[in-house]
C-alpha cells in the first residue's frame, strides 16, 4: 500500500490505474530509402520513377478509401471546411474578432459532439465517420537533372509538404471509441493509430455488467477498484496490434477497379508514440479534495526540482533534462513537471478526484523499448511514478486539511423554509463584542438571555431584534443552542472552540501581522522585547522569507 493512500484511506472512495490517451505509429521502414521505393516500382514493372508514378498509388489509396466509406453510408468530411466556413460566393468569409480569438475544436471533439448520439446506441465494430485533411508530412519527390554527358536523370529526394490525411473514426469491439486509424496517402505511407484505455475499460464493465458511473474521462463510481485494475491491467500489445491489423486490412489498401488489394511489401512495424498512464484518485468529499489539492500546490516548488523529478522517474540527474511549468486545465490549476520530453502532472478535476498522469513521449531516455509487443512495460512504469509522486505527497499532515465545515461560518446559511441567514462577518466591531461577551465565564453554567446581553453590549446594539439577529447565525451552524421550553442560550463546546479561535486568530495574529507590514520599518524597535513581542518579530521575518522564495519561484 502506498504511503499516501493510507495516510487518506478514510477519504478515499476508489483508486485505480490504467492507460489514458495511447498514440501508436506504423511505418515501412524500407521505404525511408529513396533507392528501396525506386526497386519497389521497378519490380511492379514501372519502368520511370517520376512524381506521376507515385502519385497513382496516391490515387488508388484515395480511390478505395472513398469507395469503402460510400459501401459503409460514412460521410467524409474536409476538416478546413469544417473550421473556416466560406460564404455563399465561395470565399472565405472574414472572421470577428470573438471568432479569431476562439479556440478551434480538435476533430475528437468535433467527432463527440457531432456523432456522440450514434456511438452510445451501437455496439461491435462500426466506423463513426471519416475526416480528410492537408497536413505537412515528411515524403518524396522527383526532379529532373542533366548528367555529365546530357542525358536526362530522374532523380529522388526526400522533403516536407502538405499531403491529404484521412481521419478514419470508429468504434472498436474491444478498445471502445471512438478510436482513429490515421493514413498518409503519399509515400513512404506512415499510419497513426489511437485510443483511450478509458474506453477500453468501458467496454469490458459493459460486457460484465458492472454498474459504474463516467465523469471527466474517469471512472468515479465503480462497484469495485480491484475489478478495473484487473481489466486495465489485463490489456497487452498484442490485444492492441490485433485490432489494429483487423481496421489496416479494410483501410489501407489500393483499388485496381472492381477490386482493391494490398502489396505484400506495405507490412507496418507498430511503435509507441505517446503513451499517458494516469492514477486516478476519487475522494469521498469535494472539499477535501479541494483542500488538499490547494495544500500539494504549496509543495510544487520542492516536487519540480531536478532532483526530485529524477528520483520520481527513476533516473539519474542529469543537466538540463528537467523543467516545471504551470499551466490551467479547464480553469484549474495543473501541476506540469518535464524530465527532457516526458512529463508528469497532477490536477484537481471536477473538484472530488486528483489525477497523476505520466506522459511518455521519448521511451529510450526512460529505458523503454519502442515495440508495440512492449505495451505493458510502459503501464509499469507510468504507474510507479505515479506512485513515486504520491510518496512525495505523503508528508501532509491531514489534520490541518479542512473539511469544509470552517468555511460555512464564511457563507450564508440558507434554512429548510427558503429563509436566508447571513454570514458571520468578524469586519463589524458590534460582532467581535459579541464574541468576546459570549467566553465570559458567567454564562457558562447558566447560559445567557438577550436582554443581559442587550444591558451589557448596549454601546454596539440598540434593540433586542439586533442582538437575535446575530445570535442566529451562531445558532443555525451550531455554535450556540437554546435549551427546550428554556429562556435562555447555552455556548456548545464546538462554539466555545470556534468564537475562542476566531477572536484570537483577529487579536493576536491578524492585527499585529498586519500592523507590522503596513507600518513604517524605520519606527523605532523596543530594544528589550518581551517573548510575545520577539515572537511576532520572528512570525514578520518568516513571513519576509516565504514571500521573497514564492516571488523567486514565479519569476523563473
Amino acid at each position: 500500500m502506498n504511503t499516501f493512500l493510507s495516510l487518506f484511506s478514510d477519504n478515499i472512495k476508489s483508486v485505480y490505474t490504467s492507460y489514458d490517451r495511447v498514440i501508436l505509429r506504423g511505418y515501412l521502414l524500407w521505404m525511408f530509402a529513396p533507392g528501396n521505393i525506386i526497386n519497389f516500382l521497378k519490380s511492379k514493372g514501372f519502368k520511370k520513377y517520376t512524381n506521376g508514378v507515385m502519385r497513382i498509388f496516391t490515387d488508388q489509396l484515395n480511390a478505395h478509401i472513398e469507395q469503402y466509406a460510400s459501401k459503409l453510408n460514412v460521410p467524409i468530411i474536409w476538416w478546413p471546411s469544417v473550421n473556416d466556413k466560406k460564404n455563399k460566393k465561395g470565399k472565405k468569409r472574414k472572421k470577428s474578432k470573438k471568432e479569431n480569438n476562439k479556440k478551434k475544436d480538435s476533430k475528437l471533439e468535433y467527432v463527440l459532439k457531432t456523432f456522440g448520439k450514434k456511438i452510445k446506441k451501437r455496439k461491435g465494430n462500426f466506423v463513426i465517420c471519416i475526416i480528410a485533411d492537408m497536413e505537412s508530412a515528411f515524403t518524396y519527390a522527383t526532379r529532373q537533372i542533366l548528367k555529365s554527358d546530357g542525358i536526362p536523370f530522374d532523380m529522388m529526394y526526400s522533403c516536407r509538404k502538405f499531403v491529404k490525411h484521412y481521419y478514419i473514426y470508429f468504434y472498436d469491439e474491444l478498445l471502445g471509441g471512438p478510436c482513429y486509424l490515421k493514413i498518409d496517402t503519399y509515400f513512404p505511407f506512415p499510419v497513426e493509430f489511437y485510443f483511450n484505455g478509458h474506453n477500453a475499460i468501458q467496454v469490458e464493465l459493459d460486457n460484465l455488467g458492472f454498474k459504474y458511473r463516467k465523469d471527466g474521462n474517469a471512472f468515479t463510481m465503480i462497484p469495485d477498484s480491484k475489478a478495473v485494475n484487473k481489466i486495465a491491467w489485463s490489456l497487452t500489445g498484442m490485444q492492441v496490434f490485433k485490432r489494429i491489423k483487423y481496421w489496416m486490412s479494410r483501410f489501407f489498401r489500393f483499388s485496381k477497379g472492381k477490386y482493391s488489394t494490398c502489396p505484400k511489401e506495405f507490412c507496418h512495424e507498430w511503435y509507441c508514440h505517446q503513451i499517458e498512464i494516469c492514477t486516478n484518485i476519487i475522494f469521498k468529499s469535494s472539499v477535501f479534495c479541494t483542500k488538499l489539492f490547494e495544500r500539494l500546490i504549496d509543495k510544487f516548488i520542492r516536487i519540480g526540482s531536478p532532483d526530485s523529478l529524477s528520483q520520481i522517474f527513476g533516473k539519474r540527474r542529469k543537466r538540463k533534462d528537467s523543467k516545471s511549468t504551470w499551466r490551467l486545465y479547464d480553469n484549474k490549476a495543473c501541476l506540469k513537471n518535464w524530465f527532457k520530453t516526458n512529463s508528469i502532472k497532477f490536477y484537481n478535476k471536477l473538484g472530488y478526484y486528483l489525477r497523476i498522469e505520466t506522459t511518455i513521449n521519448d521511451p529510450k531516455s526512460l529505458g523503454l523499448k519502442k515495440p508495440l509487443i512492449n505495451l505493458r512495460e510502459y503501464l509499469t512504469f507510468g504507474d510507479k511514478s505515479n506512485r513515486r509522486m504520491m510518496e512525495s505527497f505523503s508528508d501532509v499532515d491531514i489534520k490541518t486539511i479542512s473539511n469544509g465545515e470552517t468555511d460555512k461560518l464564511n457563507e450564508s446559511y440558507e434554512k429548510a423554509n427558503g429563509q436566508k441567514v447571513s454570514a458571520v462577518d468578524l469586519r463589524k466591531k458590534r460582532q467581535i463584542a459579541l464574541f468576546k461577551e459570549l467566553l465570559k465565564p458567567q454564562y457558562l453554567t447558566f447560559g445567557f438571555q438577550t436582554s443581559i446581553l442587550l444591558a451589557n453590549l448596549s454601546e454596539f446594539f440598540q434593540n433586542i431584534g439586533q442582538i437575535r439577529y446575530e445570535l442566529q447565525k451562531l445558532r443555525v451552524h451550531g455554535l450556540i443552542e437554546k435549551k427546550k421550553n428554556k429562556s435562555f442560550y447555552m455556548v456548545t463546546r464546538k462554539g466555545y472552540e470556534i468564537i475562542w479561535l476566531k477572536i484570537s486568530s483577529n487579536l493576536y495574529f491578524e492585527n499585529p501581522m498586519l500592523a507590522a507590514i503596513l507600518n513604517n520599518s524605520e519606527t523605532q524597535v523596543v530594544s528589550q522585547p518581551t517573548k510575545l513581542e520577539d515572537a511576532y518579530k520572528q512570525i514578520d521575518e518568516a513571513l519576509s522569507t516565504i514571500t521573497q522564495e514564492l516571488c523567486i519561484k514565479k519569476a523563473a
